[in-house]
Formats: C-alpha cells, structure tokens, sequence
C-alpha cells in the first residue's frame, strides 16, 4: 500500500484498526509516515510509543512518551502509560509523578480512581491501591484492555494480602511492575 496518497485522517484511522487487529508493522510504518508529515503529532506519537512497548521495545516507548507528554501535557493517557513504564522499571518517584496529574481529574473517572491506585502501590499502600483500582473497576470502563490491566493488578495485590502472613512483600511498587503489561491502549484520545 501507498501511504504517502492517504491524508493524516485517513492514516490515523487505519493505523488504529491495524492496531485492535495486532498488526504490528502495518501500524508502525503509517505511524511514522504520519511522524514524517507531523513530528509534533501527539496522538501519533503516542500510538508509535504504545506499539514499541507492545513490541517490548521499552527504550523506544520512554522516549515517545515523554514527548507525547511534552506536546501535550494534558492528555491522560501518555502520562499514564509513561508512568506504567516508570513502574515497570521502578522509578517510583518518576511514576507518581506522571500518575499526580491524573489522580486531580474529577472522580467518577475510572482513570482517575486508577491513577491514585497506582500512587497507593507506589507507597506500598496495598490496601488503599486495591481500594482505587475497585473504584476504578466500577466506573464506566473506555478502554477495555486498560480495564483488563487493572483487574490483574487487583487480583495480584489481592493475593499479596493473602499471602503477607506467609511471606514478607517486598515493595509493593516493584510488585505492581511484574503485573503490568504495557497495553496499546490506541483508542484513547481517539
């Protein structure tokens, strides 16, 4: 296929359904055609930061983040993942800071309730991060991949509470990072 005849709309729109049909490098080539055309394209750059972390390339995901983050600060969902990452790699300090923003949008937000879950595991408070994500699992769910993630932290730091009698957790935070599955969570913002 020829991207170059396809405008920024249409790119953007078939990168995303070759996103939810996982493939890979038909996302990653229209992506970086869009980059080409629009470097400060901060939903593309995104999206190209999400496939590297899909693709484990996690250095890659860091740098697209961050500058997802820089061209707008105020889309959630970069600072989110950006924080997954910082918790993947135990910056803990670096991931509430992502997460703080977030966790100040207005309740009833599942995002929020799952950034301040996240700020809870950070500060190894299990029980009040099993409290958010709880919160956060009964609000109406946008994203249903970040609604899966979220469930499997629960169930994870659940079953560190089970198990706190029998063995001493390590920090909560390190253990909310084995959990995290750095999703392609495309059709946020979208």
């Amino acid at each position: 296929m020829i991207y170059e005849k396809l405008d920024n709309d249409e790119l953007l729109r078939l990168t995303l359904d070759s996103i939810n049909q996982e493939r890979h490098a038909d996302a990653l080539s229209m992506l970086k055609v869009l980059l080409e055309r629009d470097t400060e394209h901060a939903f593309g750059t995104y999206l190209l930061a999400a496939e590297h972390a899909q693709l484990g390339m996690m250095d890659r995901a860091e740098e697209g983040f961050k500058k997802a983050v820089m061209l707008a600060p105020d889309f959630p969902m970069a600072r989110f993942q950006l924080g997954q990452l910082y918790l993947v790699k135990n910056e803990l300090g670096l991931a509430k800071e992502m997460f703080a923003p977030i966790a100040l949008l207005p309740e009833g937000l599942a995002l929020t309730a799952y950034a301040k879950g996240l700020i809870a595991a950070a500060n190894d408070d299990i029980a009040e991060a099993i409290a958010h994500l709880e919160a956060g699992l009964a609000c109406e769910q946008e994203i249903a991949a970040l609604a899966e993630d979220m469930q499997s932290m629960r169930s994870n730091l659940l079953s560190l509470t089970a198990s706190e009698t029998d063995v001493q957790h390590e920090h909560a935070g390190q253990n909310v990072a084995t959990s995290l599955l750095l999703k392609n969570y495309g059709n946020a913002g979208d």
